[in-house]
């Protein structure tokens, strides 16, 4: 209720529209657009989907796409065409005890995905995909969804609602690149905290450090090789410290004071 009493605190649904993958496996099956060819794409479903970037599935069986029968028919508006840009994914279905309930990740050109992942193009979203990828991979964000959540499932509803900070065009300029560039991590949250004057906003220089620290995340991650499937529920020991500023920059976009936070933080490891 404190979040939202905020004025300049927006909901998901005013910045951005989340789509449910366009390959229904039952309905496609019986078209028989589905093919063993292994030389047709996979198609991605929801277990490829790990934090900030696609993995090999952890479960399920592979599914390949003849794609010249899939789009046959369909005109270019149809969201059978999503593959052609650049999108964010994020898991439609994840246990209650699992070690986040929302899982984003970014889904490059010419990949298709199943009806088990809900997505959002860049014609969809008013904000940069990599600060709306920040956003969804937030403990604020992961915390407020568990409140509400009595499933398994991410429906739209409640992606639609989930709060967003007002992204303010303007603001002083700072040089958080070179901090950044030195993983001095506090220097560069209490220089961000310090261009945070009105609660509920992202003014543009915070926006952008969000975006290059997503970039960096993302890196990591696709480059990372896991050892075994349990590294899956966490991020490369890199990609842990610039989580954490992010995670903290995002608390005071929201108004949240560090006690707020800790609380918060608190009650994601009593959630799990």
């Amino acid at each position: 209720m404190k979040i939202l009493s905020v004025e300049k605190i927006l909901r998901m649904s005013q910045i951005g529209k989340s789509y449910q993958g366009e390959v229904n496996e039952t309905n496609e099956r019986k078209k028989q657009t589905l093919t063993s060819d292994p030389s047709a794409p996979l198609v991605l479903h929801g277990a490829n989907i790990c934090m900030y970037t696609i993995r090999e599935a952890s479960q399920g069986e592979d599914i390949r796409l003849d794609v010249q029968k899939f789009l046959k028919g369909k005109g270019k508006e149809a969201k059978a065409f999503a593959y052609e840009g650049n999108r964010i994914g994020f898991q439609r279905s994840s246990p209650q005890n699992n070690f986040r309930r929302i899982i984003a990740a970014p889904i490059p050109k010419n990949n298709f995905c199943l009806d088990t992942v809900s997505y959002i193009v860049e014609d969809s979203s008013k904000i940069n995909l990599d600060l709306l990828l920040v956003l969804l991979n937030s403990k604020i964000l992961d915390w407020y969804f568990r409140i509400g959540s009595t499933n398994s499932k991410v429906n739209e509803y409640q992606f639609n609602v989930l709060p967003v900070p007002t992204v303010i065009m303007d603001g002083p300029d700072i040089n958080w690149q070179s901090l950044l560039s030195k993983d001095q991590w506090q220097e560069l949250f209490s220089l961000l905290c310090s261009t945070l004057t009105e609660v509920g906003t992202m003014p543009k220089s915070v926006a952008e450090a969000l975006i290059e620290m997503c970039r960096c995340i993302q890196e990591n991650e696709r480059n990372r090789v896991l050892k075994n499937r349990s590294e899956r529920s966490r991020l490369a020991p890199e990609s842990q410290p610039i989580q954490d500023v992010i995670d903290r920059i995002l608390f005071r976009c929201y108004g949240i004071c560090d006690d707020d936070a800790r609380y918060i933080e608190q009650r994601l490891l009593e959630m799990l």
